[in-house]
């Protein structure tokens, strides 16, 4: 996945073979979707599709509206690349998707049927996202 972003990033002007190699996986990560490696071949992910993530160490867990992966990829490399103003990390390992939100208190928050932990120190940012959310 950091590669993938890098490959976003860089400029192709004077790119080796491994940066052109970079710059044909950024086609990984489109205008509305991802694609993650999955059992051996890339799933397409829609942004609207995602309800929540929950990062564990080098793997992250995906919870979609029609099924749960787990991707060999860290949180943090998923929150460079999901859209800052649909999704927010609520906990160190979380992030969420806003508009997916039911209910907020200051623990946790429910997505669908699930609750998710929220962070002490995100909780004030939650409700800040939620309020641009709100005015967007």
């Amino acid at each position: 996945m950091k590669e993938l972003l890098e490959g976003i990033k860089k400029n192709s002007n004077g790119a080796s073979k491994h940066d052109a190699a970079l710059e044909k996986e950024s086609n990984l990560l489109i205008r509305d979707a991802i694609f993650v490696r999955h059992d051996g071949s890339l799933v397409k992910v829609k942004f609207q599709d995602v309800l929540w993530l929950k990062g564990d160490g080098n793997y992250t867990t995906l919870v979609a509206r029609d099924f749960v992966i787990s991707v060999r990829n860290i949180l943090k490399d998923f929150e460079e690349a999901l859209p800052q103003k649909e999704f927010m990390r609520i906990h160190k390992s979380y992030i969420v998707r806003l508009d997916e939100i039911i209910s907020i208190n200051p623990r946790e928050v429910k997505v669908g049927e699930d609750l998710v932990p929220v962070g002490r120190s995100y909780y004030q940012n939650l409700i800040d996202g939620i309020k641009k959310l709100g005015s967007d």
